[in-house]
């Protein structure tokens, strides 16, 4: 049975209208950016592209703004391996316990007992500067204060303590924006140095709550160690990262572990 002389102008219509949506949604189905490494890239022409941008500088081919999966991330080396940390238990055994920590608290100027602490729990992904145990090692005898760096989350901030360091997170780059802007005018105030650390405290821990393990969490300062850096009459932040921080301490344990017996 055929379709009625008046029906087929509807049946055409229809068909150039379903074609119209589909040439649409091709359009609207553009490639991801392409990453490699911590690099984005354009995937039409494999040149860098801004971060967080949609059309491509170099032969202005457009794309979709796309973060790497968790298994496409960079491995941050501010925390240990699983391998490291494997290591530094077989090597608590050899020395002894008594002696690891001793060597430990003699070369990061902790007590005996927060150094056992520190290489008893430290393992992959641990921050760097508690080890792990979530509070601040260097506080007064029976005082429980949190960790300055991880703010008692006990994961380096780094990667959030999968060892994976996040891309492409844009409210995370907005965020610290907002924190350097902030850090900076806190920095030029004149109000005493000790306010001065406690609201960079403040800052920090806001931060890092809503977005460690991201690329920008490196860049957060440590703020027990946070002061003014003059030059000339403009003040700058000052004091490096907390990853820094935390890196170096961890290093120290390492080294005083490594160290020949005898």
């Amino acid at each position: 049975m055929g379709i009625p002389v008046q029906s087929r102008w509807w049946v055409l219509t229809l068909a150039v209208l379903a074609v119209l949506v589909l040439i649409s949604m091709l359009a609207l189905d553009r490639p991801n950016v392409i990453w490699a490494g911590e690099t984005p890239e354009c995937p039409h022409c494999r040149h860098d592209v801004e971060l967080y941008s949609h059309r491509c500088a170099d032969c202005g081919g457009e794309f979709d703004w796309f973060a790497p999966s968790e298994d496409e991330a960079p491995i941050s080396s501010a925390s240990l391996s699983a391998q490291e940390a494997e290591w530094v238990r077989e090597r608590v055994k050899v020395l002894g316990p008594e002696i690891a920590a001793q060597r430990i608290a003699a070369d990061t100027g902790l007590s005996a007992e927060a150094a056992a602490a520190y290489v008893a729990t430290v393992g992959r992904g641990d921050c760097g500067w508690c080890g792990g145990t979530r509070r601040d090692l260097a506080a007064e005898a029976g005082v429980e204060e949190e960790c300055p760096a991880c703010f008692g989350s006990a994961h380096c901030v780094a990667c959030g303590g999968d060892r994976r360091v996040l891309l492409g997170d844009e409210r995370a780059a907005r965020a610290l924006l907002t924190y350097r802007r902030e850090l900076a005018d806190l920095l030029q105030s004149r109000v005493p140095d000790d306010v001065k650390r406690k609201e960079a405290q403040r800052m920090a821990r806001e931060f890092l709550a809503s977005h460690e393990g991201t690329r920008e969490a490196q860049s957060i300062a440590f703020w027990p160690a946070l002061l003014p850096r003059r030059e000339g009459a403009k003040v700058y932040p000052g004091g490096d990262p907390i990853i820094v921080h935390s890196r170096r301490r961890l290093d120290v344990v390492l080294n005083a572990l490594r160290a020949e017996d005898g």
